[in-house]
């Protein structure tokens, strides 16, 4: 063979019979011969592939090569890629048996022994099939001797195999006739070695059958573990002493055998934290009962959580017993988790290491509690934790070495993303982001799992680039990897899915951004500008494009995407969508009728405009489309004068919830206070103006009582409108025309024990 070269990235170039180049890092593509592209990809990006030939056809029958042993699930992976590429006889023989008689000759297994990687090598050529961590594997296609082509897929373990066939199957290129096969070397591990999700959301958990499609997706993916913890499943968390009713047990007893097919983890949780009496020997003994439960159908892996409840001792027994101790909660914890650990854990062979989440999950540095736990936790045991902050925005390494350094244990992240249980009106779609790439076992942390949506079809499109972070961070393109998640989930679909995934895309791991917001508000300012200049209609006519565009694509989406249990997830996403799309046309039409005194036709697409956003009222759920309504607002009511302009207010409940963010004509982003009565938000409008309307649109923590006052330097306030008893939402607040170049809410009492939070703070002049 040659000498190998060794790339870092997945992206090469792949000579066929053609001559042709093939990117690594596009999507898998049909092509004809001739003078076209093959093209394929590998996800998640393996860590070292290298071009070695043309590579070759992949001929009607093909013979298969195991070892004793070989994983069964690898070899149907196999079997059903080829019959796929409409290979139509495979031949099965063992590596102990006289060469196959077959134009292609699969080899499969986990291959170690110094005779069977002799026969490999005599057979093939391929001399290095050294792998050396867990989950590692080698896929090698060459030209061997007598015209005889060769694929070789050998693994540290069984996994590794099995993930050798997932990225195996991702290199068999389409094309008219005979599939190809690329030349190529990969070798692969994974940089985390705990790679997953946590069904830990609150509200309606998954059903039976999303859990079982999810384990397939997981496998798919090289995700090696899902943690079954899902909040408001009774037997998790209320009613943790009692048994599972029998159906529900062999439910999970499927899921099990779901998730060993695929090569990933189930971990059972329990959350006893609300009620359990932590020096109980019964209630010791029916945590016991339970994991015994879940160990007699196949479960080897538990997790013991005590996130979310008061720590405070409640029992007499516990107070007895904990209450002298430095920090008594972490005492009490520390008891049960060790105890569970000595009788339950370390007496069950095969039984991996105990997870938990203790109660100070997400804090930013030590406290006692913390201090206290780390000293007592035995030290085997996994803790998890979310990142600084419960939604954390970033995750760095500075992070994870100061919070390692707190907990003296290893660390597996909870990532609270994609979830939404905090805003269920909304999906989070966008790829993961904020995440170092050291978050590593020399960083103290071993693994990440992923809290997805209750929505469990819509959490595959984020979770894909999950996958693809963990295994590979320092490869990891969140653009990339969400194209890649998008070309996999949409079928024919994709110009439409892209289009609502850039629509549920705006969170804080990604400041708030909205891909559609930003392509659409220089066309809406274009737009003004011609406007005035009474020459609107091209950038009208770009305009309307862009809102035909988010109205059709609801309708493309549902006639074109097979996946039925994802639309009807989405539906009312899918339905605002539209509306926003048939309002932002009639606003602008409307528009242009009364600059040309249309009179008719522009009092009619008000009716229809104003009509359109009632419908839209009837659908909680929020878009990343924050300039739309704002848009749509200026058009009925006149430009909103405090947008773009300087605001001020007496605090931000945090540094990323200013004043600013309430004037930036974006209905998604906010300002918060902090949590008095008496805090007040103001706009400077730049010099005085005439106006006669504010617009309050309110977050969910909103004034209850408030005043509006204007000002004409800043200093001297006069009220001219007293609310008394706010029902939230929008308020629409009218008074008699006024000059002003300073306009402020005033709080008088707030509605929440939260503070006061406005998206948006609206000045209008009384002119329009």
């Amino acid at each position: 063979m040659a000498k190998r070269k060794l790339f870092s990235k997945a992206i090469i170039s792949v000579c066929l019979v053609t001559g042709l180049v093939i990117p690594l890092d596009m999507q898998k593509t049909s092509a004809q011969e001739g003078n076209e592209k093959y093209v394929f990809t590998v996800s998640p990006t393996p860590k070292l592939i290298e071009n070695i030939g043309n590579g070759f056809p992949l001929s009607p029958k093909v013979g298969l090569v195991t070892e004793y042993g070989t994983d069964q699930s690898a070899i149907e992976e196999v079997k059903a890629a080829l019959k796929k590429a409409g290979v139509k006889t495979i031949v099965e023989s063992d590596i102990n048996a006289p060469l196959l008689n077959a134009p292609v000759i699969i080899w499969l297994g986990e291959f170690s022994d110094e005779a069977e990687l002799k026969v490999i090598k005599d057979s093939t050529g391929v001399d290095d099939l050294t792998v050396t961590k867990k989950e590692e594997y080698v896929v090698t296609s060459i030209h061997g001797e007598e015209s005889k082509k060769h694929i070789v897929i050998s693994g540290k373990d069984e996994t590794g195999t099995y993930y050798g066939t997932k990225t195996f199957k991702q290199m068999i290129i389409e094309r008219e006739g005979t599939d190809w096969i690329p030349e190529v070397e990969i070798h692969d591990w994974p940089t985390m070695p705990t790679r997953g999700a946590i069904e830990g959301f609150y509200g309606d958990p998954w059903s039976h059958e999303d859990r079982l499609s999810q384990l397939d997706f997981y496998g798919e993916h090289k995700m090696n573990s899902y943690i079954y913890a899902p909040k408001d499943d009774p037997y998790h968390r209320d009613k943790w002493k009692e048994p599972y009713p029998q159906e529900k047990i062999k439910e999970i007893e499927q899921l099990v055998k779901t998730a060993h097919k695929n090569h990933v983890t189930f971990t059972f949780a329990i959350s006893p934290g609300n009620t359990i009496t932590y020096s109980s020997d019964s209630d010791l003994q029916a945590l016991i009962n339970k994991a015994q439960a879940m160990w007699d159908v196949g479960v080897r892996s538990f997790a013991l959580y005590l996130d979310d409840i008061d720590p405070n001792l409640r029992s007499p027994e516990d107070r007895a017993m904990f209450g002298k101790d430095a920090n008594p909660p972490a005492a009490a914890q520390a008891y049960l988790l060790n105890r569970f650990n000595d009788q339950f854990i370390k007496k069950h062979e095969g039984a991996e290491r105990l997870i938990t989440v203790p109660t100070d999950y997400y804090q930013a540095g030590t406290t006692p509690y913390r201090k206290r736990f780390a000293e007592l936790v035995q030290p085997d045991i996994v803790v998890q934790w979310t990142g600084i902050g419960v939604v954390a925005p970033t995750i760095t390494t500075a992070d994870a070495d100061k919070i390692h350094g707190i907990f003296k244990h290893d660390l597996l992240i909870w990532d609270n993303y994609p979830v939404n249980d905090y805003d269920r009106n909304r999906l989070f779609l966008a790829p993961l982001v904020g995440r170092d790439a050291g978050l590593t076992p020399e960083h103290g942390v071993i693994g990440l799992t992923a809290n997805p949506m209750n929505e469990a079809e819509a959490s595959k499109i984020p979770l894909f680039t999950v996958a693809d972070y963990t295994w590979n961070p320092e490869a990891y393109n969140p653009d990339d990897s969400l194209e890649k998640s998008l070309n996999e989930f949409a079928g024919a679909a994709y110009e439409p899915l892209k289009l609502f995934v850039e629509s549920s895309y705006s969170i804080s791991l990604n400041n708030y951004k909205e891909p559609i917001s930003e392509k659409l508000k220089p066309l809406m300012e274009q737009f003004w500008s011609e406007y005035e200049a009474k020459n609107g209609q091209a950038a009208a006519d770009a305009l309307i494009q862009e809102f035909t565009k988010l109205k059709n694509a609801p309708s493309q989406l549902r006639n074109t995407m097979e996946n039925q249990n994802f639309l009807d997830e989405i539906d009312p996403y899918l339905n605002k969508m539209e509306l926003y799309g048939v309002a932002g046309e009639a606003a602008i039409k409307m528009a242009l009728a009364e600059q040309e005194n249309d009179t008719q036709t522009a009092e009619e697409l008000r009716t229809l405009l104003q009509n359109t956003m009632k419908e839209m009222e009837k659908f909680p759920q929020k878009l990343s489309l924050g300039v739309i309504p704002t848009f749509l607002e200026n058009v009925i009511y006149g430009v909103n004068l405090a947008e773009g302009k300087t605001a001020t207010a007496s605090s931000s409940e945090v540094s990323w919830l200013t004043p600013n963010l309430a004037v930036d004509g974006n209905n998604n982003t906010r300002w918060a206070s902090l949590y008095t009565d008496n805090q007040w938000i103001s706009v400077d409008l730049g010099q005085l103006y005439s106006i006669n309307k504010v617009v309050l649109n309110w977050e969910s923590a909103y004034g209850k009582q408030y005043k509006i006052q204007v000002s004409q330097d800043g200093s001297q306030w006069t009220d001219v409108y007293t609310e008394l008893n706010s029902n939230g939402g929008i308020d629409e607040i009218k008074f008699p025309s006024t000059d002003a170049r300073y306009v402020r809410m005033l709080g008088v009492k707030r509605s929440t024990s939260w503070g006061y939070s406005l998206y948006e703070f609206k000045v209008f002049n009384s002119h329009n």
